[in-house]
Parts: structure tokens; sequence; C-alpha cells
């Protein structure tokens, strides 16, 4: 889901800076064409119509690539220090917008990168300055442009970085949310189709946790689910990961794991529970459910299965573990 939204970004990134070509350069295009200045036209041209064509691209394929956010980033790029080499060498404000323009589409690293040698390359330029000083002041504000964008880059991106904490951590326990779920799920789902890697839904539901709510209120339950979401984080496979689903409801994704092998998983995390996880009456259980994705499943059905070996697992007498069919 985050990963669709960064697409998306980059896609309308692409799109606006196609835009911005097609209404910005063209008349340019046909002005330098029209005043015989053929080359120029054609550098304008050239800009124009692989703007327009990397967009057309994306959209035929319903995404952005790292390919061609690097051809856009180029383009513009190569593009400025053409116009400024063919032209009077005060044509350098054309770099400004790739100077900025590179940080939406490359990462902050490389955009500085692509930056540095744009800067470099038009060095010899400013040599063509009447003054050392138009020549120093012609440099310095590039420099300054550049870096001011690198830094609200690097800004942006750490607070790209815990917005997506936020939205895929639960507040309370800190594991890793239903939709960090779905993600997860999905990948695991993908390299089953593709590799056949068994993958396996360990489902738990804390037994009378509402009477625990009831009786203790519920900063005791909250205090109950924390040190329950603790011993998972601690019990768990290094290969596995747990989540919480909802509620008393925690979820552990075992990868490469068969029914079999995420059943004694199960019961180990089981006893566990019944042995370390208390409120002030004494001993919590847990009633656990397993189910392995079979081919040709979605994920709707997955979860079903196994909720509904949790709901048999409850009828069981709790504190047990039940593999779905």
């Amino acid at each position: 889901m985050l990963g669709d939204t960064k697409n998306k970004f980059q896609s309308g990134m692409i799109y606006f800076f196609a835009a911005l070509a097609a209404l910005g350069i063209t008349p340019f295009c046909v002005i330098r064409y029209l005043n015989g200045e053929f080359l120029n036209a054609l550098v304008d041209l050239a800009i124009v119509a692989v703007s327009l064509g990397n967009a057309f691209y994306i959209w035929r394929r319903g995404k952005a690539t790292q390919t061609v956010s690097y051809i856009t980033a180029l383009l513009y790029s190569s593009g400025a220090v053409a116009v400024a080499y063919l032209n009077d060498p005060i044509f350098v404000f054309w770099l400004f917008p790739p100077l900025l323009a590179n940080f939406f589409l490359l990462n902050a690293k490389a955009a500085l990168t692509v930056n540095a040698l744009m800067i470099a390359a038009v060095l010899p330029l400013t040599i063509l300055r009447p003054t050392t000083t138009e020549s120093f002041a012609m440099i310095v504000s590039l420099l300054m442009c550049s870096s001011m964008a690198y830094v609200f880059a690097r800004l942006t991106h750490q607070q790209q970085l815990m917005l997506e904490g936020v939205a895929i951590q639960d507040p309370l326990t800190h594991l890793s949310n239903r939709r960090a779920l779905d993600e997860e799920v999905r990948l695991s789902m993908e390299d089953f189709a593709r590799n056949q890697t068994p993958v396996t839904l360990i489902m738990l539901d804390l037994d009378f946790f509402k009477m625990v709510n009831d009786k203790f209120g519920h900063s005791v339950g909250d205090t109950v689910l924390v040190n329950l979401a603790t011993l998972l984080t601690k019990r768990t496979r290094k290969t596995d990961r747990a989540f919480r689903f909802g509620g008393e409801e925690f979820m552990v994704l075992a990868r490469n794991t068969r029914l079999a092998d995420a059943v004694v998983v199960a019961d180990q995390l089981r006893t566990q529970i019944e042995a370390e996880l208390k409120d002030p009456d004494g001993a919590l259980t847990a009633s656990f459910g397993c189910a392995e994705l079979r081919e040709g499943e979605s994920m709707e059905a997955w979860f079903v299965r196994v909720d509904k070996a949790v709901y048999q697992a409850k009828q069981n007498g709790r504190n047990c573990v039940v593999a779905a069919d």
C-alpha cells in the first residue's frame, strides 16, 4: 500500500514534468526554429519528446520505474547544460529547475550526484562572465540551490519514514498492524505463487480477555496486551513476524513453514503464554488457529480459514491449537 502511494507520487511527478516541458519548452522550440536556431530547437524538441515519451510509457505500464525516473532526471539536467552552452552564459539559470526536480525524481544521494556533475559541467562558462564576482555568484547560487534542495529532501525522507512507521505500527503494542500484515501476506503469497514457498498463518486470541477489562479496567488490559506483544517478539522465530490483528487478536506469519511445523510453533507459544502472561488474578491463556496457504487461495479466504480454526479452538475448551482443514 505504501509502495503504491510512493509509485503514484513518482508517476505524478513524471506527468507533471512532462506537462511543464510541453507547455514551457515547446514555445521556445518553435521560436528558435523560426529564428534559424536549429540546434537549440533540436535540443528543446528532444527534451519535450522524451518527457512525453516517458509519461506515455508509465501510463501504458501502469506504474513508474526507476529507469524512467533516471532518464527524466538526466534528460532535464543534460538539456539544461546544453542550453547554457548553446546560448549566452546567463542562460545558466535553466539549471535551477532540474537542480530542484532531481530531488523529486531520484533519491537524495543520486540527485546530489547528478547535480554535482551538472554544476561541474557548467564551470567553464563561469570564466566567460565579465567579472570574478559574477562568476563566483553564478557558482555559489547553483551550489546553494542544490544544497538547500538536498537538505529539504533529507528532511522530507526522514518524515516519510516516520509517517510510514506510524502507518504500519500498532500504537499500543508497537507490533506491526493490520495494514503491514496485509502487505507482508501479499508478498508471501507472491513468493508462494513463484517458488511454491510454504507459508502458514498462526492466529491467537486471548481467552476471556473481556473479563480482564471488565474486572480490572482497560489500563490493566492494555498492560496485558503490551506484555503479550513483548512475549511474541521474544519467543517467535527470527523468520516469523508478529502482528496485532485487532483487539486481543494477534497474528504470526510463519514463512517457509508447513502446517505441521506451524502447529508445533503455535503450541510452544501457547505454553509460554500460559507460563508467563498474567493479570492480577493469575495466569492467562490463548487459543490458536493455524492455516497453511493453499494453491490459488485468496487472502480473504486464507484469513477466514485461520479465523475458523481459532473459533474451533475456543469451542474445544480454549488454550489449545487447531489446524485448519
